[in-house]
């Protein structure tokens, strides 16, 4: 049996702390008790309902998104607790000793590369060089959604290659990249920024440029041909996107049609006309000749992004 301690594990690395907690509780033969924010306010009696239970550890699962004072008061009382903890942390806590766990920048792709070659063999899937650099390029640099997709590889078979990845692997960069084009059409500086930051960081800068131009052509397409509405029905924005070639989903939430689960869509025609688009898509022209000449192909996407906000009016 393990003495009594408190360990912080510090950085973002979600699925490798998890792991390291999974095979602390399995080797100790302890119970784990899983604390996040929703129990701060009641600390005290969790960690003293298990005073007389040394076979618990506490699980403290997001240290970082506590208050400020819940923070001091769980520090204060785990010092004194007779029981295990665990603290998942964003960054070390003085005092404490701690275990990293940083996952690389998102603009570190060898070191992304290494990571889920390492996941890979963690599961015991044999893979080759293009494999990895598809899977990387289709997930991106998150541990939740590599784990995932792993996961998803590991019950078909041993051997990943390039062709495997290409058909059972989700395109997360697409769903990202859509997700920006929509950020930066209803003119969300700050989240157009934030996301185009992330994106670029494993995605060439110029397939960035050729969807954001896709989706402001999609638009005016679509501003030529429709009428003003307070609302477009199912049934016409399904007849509309066979009618210009414009996918459905990205017809819909361009029209304000909002899917069931998802955040409220705006409808770009009441905050575009086609003199606006024709301006943004001279601009994205201009961007293309940019992004292939320039020694630094991000600042272009950028500024890009504040023109549009400022045509439109920045909606963050």
């Amino acid at each position: 049996m393990i003495e009594l301690s408190v360990l912080i594990l510090s950085g973002d690395a979600r699925v490798l702390k998890d792991e390291y907690v999974t095979d602390f509780v399995s080797k100790n033969g302890l119970k784990r008790i899983r604390v996040d924010v929703t129990d701060a306010q009641r600390i005290s009696d969790i960690l003293s309902q298990n005073s007389l239970f040394s076979s618990f550890l506490v699980d403290v699962i997001d240290y970082s998104d506590w208050k400020k004072e819940d923070q001091k008061q769980l520090l204060e009382q785990i010092e004194e607790a007779p029981t295990s903890v665990i603290v998942r942390a964003s960054s070390p806590i003085k005092g404490f000793e701690t275990v990293d766990f940083s996952l690389p920048k998102p603009w570190e792709r060898e070191k992304w590369l290494q990571y889920i070659e390492k996941r890979l063999e963690k599961h015991s899937l044999i893979f080759d060089a293009s494999a990895l650099e598809e899977f990387f390029n289709k997930v991106g640099p998150d541990d939740l959604l590599i784990e995932r997709e792993i996961e998803k590889l590991s019950c078909i078979g041993e051997k990943v290659t390039t062709e495997l990845v290409r058909k059972f692997v989700f395109n997360h960069s697409k769903m990202q990249i859509d997700e920006l084009c929509f950020a930066v059409s209803t003119g969300d500086q700050r989240k157009s920024h934030m996301i185009l930051s992330k994106i670029l960081s494993y995605v060439e800068p110029l397939v960035v440029v050729n969807s954001l131009a896709k989706h402001f052509i999609d638009l005016y397409k679509i501003l030529s041909f429709v009428d003003k509405r307070l609302a477009y029905s199912w049934v016409h924005i399904k007849d509309l996107s066979e009618k210009l070639d414009v996918p459905v989903v990205r017809a819909a939430k361009m029209l304000g049609f909002s899917f069931k689960g998802q955040p409220k869509a705006i409808n770009h025609v009441d905050i575009y006309d086609c003199q606006k688009v024709e301006l943004i898509l001279d601009q994205l022209q201009l961007l293309d000749t940019q992004v292939k000449s320039s020694e630094n192909k991000t600042i272009p996407i950028h500024l890009f992004v504040d023109f549009v906000c400022r045509l439109i009016g920045d909606r963050s």
